[in-house]
């Protein structure tokens, strides 16, 4: 028993310590993140999305004219900035390119049956709805990346189309929210869009 002791003789508290120590130290490794953090994903996403709306502006220079819209020209000098499109043609109204279920006459005008208070109202139905989803939409989204909503909308109007079916999408567009709005024209000259 003597002889054991002596072969193996008894630490110090601080010879334990420094043991403990240098253990912890040798079986200590980087923490290895193996999952994927769905919040900073949905966050870089959001920001792309946001961007690319940004960037895919309305512009004159990308709508297709044809003989249903063709675009006024104007002495603007002002660059068409973004917002929601909506596009009065000879035979429809559209929103961001999609049809909302109005369709036009032959002179241009909205039917009565489509307008709240008939052929004297302002209001056009479809597009009131179409309206009322796309400002609960970017309401939500400008809630995401903490920015106001501010109700930017663009109109392309064909140059020939009656000014009381612009007021009454302008009307339409503003009960909705979508009060900012920017008509879009061709610069004289043929030099590109811009913004009255």
């Amino acid at each position: 028993m003597a002889n054991a002791e002596a072969a193996h003789p008894k630490a110090s508290i601080a010879d334990v310590k420094r043991e403990i120590a240098r253990q912890k130290r040798k079986n200590k490794h980087e923490h290895d993140v193996d999952y994927l953090n769905i919040t900073a994903m949905l966050d870089m996403m959001t920001i792309i999305l946001v961007f690319l709306l940004k960037t895919m502006a309305s512009s004159a220079s990308n709508v297709p004219q044809s003989a249903d819209l063709r675009i006024p020209r104007s002495t603007a000098v002002v660059e068409p900035a973004s917002g929601l499109q909506v596009t009065i043609s000879r035979v429809s109204i559209t929103v961001n390119n999609r049809a909302v279920g109005v369709t036009l006459g032959s002179n241009g005008r909205v039917d009565p049956s489509q307008k709240r208070g008939g052929a004297a109202g302002f209001l056009i139905n479809p597009l009131n709805n179409e309206m009322r989803d796309q400002a609960e939409f970017a309401r939500s989204l400008a809630r995401r990346i903490n920015q106001p909503f501010r109700g930017d909308v663009v109109i392309l109007a064909d140059r020939d189309m009656p000014m009381r079916t612009v007021y009454e999408v302008l009307y339409t567009c503003a009960q909705s929210g979508f009060s900012n709005f920017q008509l879009m024209v061709l610069k004289n000259g043929g030099r590109g869009p811009g913004r009255e």
